[in-house]
């Protein structure tokens, strides 16, 4: 955790004025706030960076995909971070934060062809598709398999199946066509987990 110093400019003044003959205010404003941040990034292309949590605030600027942000709070559906110095607001689901965890978990790096798919239906498990689940040739990634998915910042579960899931292909189970269509057809890089 990093730890940010925000002071008052009533306190800064005080700190900053030569110590003459003046009457000392200290006891009427001298609050030090210090806000504890986690280390987190943005994981969506582009993000506002807003004045407030409000889609009617100013935009300071837009950040960038993976930019370093450090997460101040999280305030209903918009998170409070500071980027370059600057206190400002992002929309919650746009960013991460980063894991301080040393994991020592055995997983397999494979790279392979992502499209998605949307719909009401079954998995060839029995299961009802959610965000989360992933198609997979079970010859390849075994069903019940763990994957994390870096794009998503997220580990999905081999689920289900489907003709033209073949070799090096998954499918990943989303919402809407719309987000399947935005998605396309991806080469990625997965880590399978054991």
């Amino acid at each position: 955790m990093n730890r940010k110093l925000l002071m008052t400019a009533a306190t800064l003044t005080l700190m900053l004025m030569p110590c003459l003959n003046t009457k000392s205010y200290a006891a009427e404003n001298t609050s030090i706030n210090i806000e504890k941040t986690a280390q987190g990034y943005v994981n969506a292309n582009t993000v506002n960076f807003r004045s407030e949590g409000s889609l009617d605030a100013k935009v300071y600027y837009t950040l960038d995909k993976n930019e370093d942000i450090q997460i101040v709070s999280k305030e209903s559906d918009w998170t409070k971070v500071i980027h370059n110095n600057k206190t400002g607001y992002v929309y919650s689901k746009y960013i991460s934060e980063k894991s301080n965890q040393v994991s020592n978990i055995d997983y397999k790096t494979m790279n392979v062809t992502a499209t998605a798919y949307a719909g009401d239906t079954i998995t060839s498990t029995g299961t009802t598709p959610k965000w989360g689940t992933i198609a997979v040739d079970p010859s390849v990634i075994p069903y019940g398999t763990k994957v994390y998915i870096p794009e998503f910042d997220k580990i999905f579960i081999a689920e289900d199946t489907g003709s033209a899931i073949k070799g090096n292909k998954i499918d990943i189970f989303m919402d809407t066509e719309e987000h399947c269509n935005t998605w396309g057809v991806k080469k990625i890089d997965i880590y399978v987990l054991s």
